[in-house]
């Protein structure tokens, strides 16, 4: 196969965010678009830039994060290019599949649709699972939650959920044509069971919310779950989390949810 002399591909990443500043390159900061482009740049012999689908922050994690790059002068095939990159990367991120892509493919501005997952272990005390969900002492009533999040799907002015001062009336995300409004076509959760280690005997029960839509906001999936634990404990009625999205304003919602709990789980394209 004969390949151009920059030929471009799409990769798919997977990766445990805990000990990431988060996937965006930062000057000093351990970065998974950083290693990436270090890994890339060992192969390539020059440096390269990528682009990619989704920013997560620190210590969230991705299972199918997309990011597109090109290599100037590769020959090899996109298996071969897989199996050499991953030598290369780092062991907390993995390249699950490679493939050619136009060179015009920008997985951010291309993609129709991302779904996160978050994972919520209610009382749980595992070394393991601790990594990967939030482990909170009080346990939940998931239906009440389910309840709770209808309030969140369709398209809405989602301020009230955004942070890093995008959810305030005053902030420069208000002034852009879309503002702070998104399109939610799925939140849910669901009662799920892990086994946390393969030295577990017994399954574990998680709670997992699954939130895929157009596109997000700073944390919007982290305070939707942070607002929906509060109707799981009873401290609030269902019918606040739509009260809270009519408010339009960060300071009226609820408390975040940690990062170690979501993932990035697909996007679409």
């Amino acid at each position: 196969m004969h390949w151009p002399t920059m030929p471009s591909f799409r990769l798919t990443l997977a990766y445990d965010g805990t000990d990431f500043s988060g996937s965006q390159v930062q000057p000093s900061s351990r970065t998974v678009q950083g290693e990436l482009e270090r890994s890339l740049e060992a192969l390539a012999g020059a440096p390269l830039r990528t682009t990619f689908g989704g920013r997560t922050d620190r210590g969230v994690h991705a299972a199918g994060q997309v990011a597109a790059a090109s290599l100037p002068g590769w020959r090899g095939s996109c298996h071969d290019l897989q199996r050499a990159l991953n030598a290369k990367l780092p062991r907390d991120i993995v390249a699950t599949d490679v493939d050619t892509c136009d060179p015009a493919f920008n997985p951010r501005f291309d993609a129709l649709w991302r779904e996160y997952r978050y994972w919520l272990a209610p009382s749980i005390e595992s070394p393991f699972l601790r990594r990967y969900a939030w482990t909170p002492g009080a346990d939940v009533d998931v239906t009440a939650m389910v309840v709770g999040s209808r309030w969140l799907v369709g398209t809405h002015d989602f301020a009230s959920f955004a942070s890093s001062g995008d959810g305030v009336p005053w902030s420069e995300r208000a002034k852009r044509p879309r503002g702070t409004i998104r399109q939610v076509f799925r939140c849910d959760c669901r009662e799920i069971a892990v086994r946390a280690s393969p030295g577990d005997e017994q399954n574990l029960r998680v709670i997992e919310f699954i939130v895929t839509a157009d596109a997000f906001l700073p944390r919007m999936v982290r305070n939707f779950v942070g607002a929906l634990v509060e109707v799981g404990r009873g401290r609030r009625e269902a019918e606040w989390v739509g009260a809270v999205r009519e408010k339009r304003d960060r300071r009226q919602g609820s408390v975040v949810a940690p990062p170690q709990g979501l993932t990035l789980h697909k996007i679409g394209y």
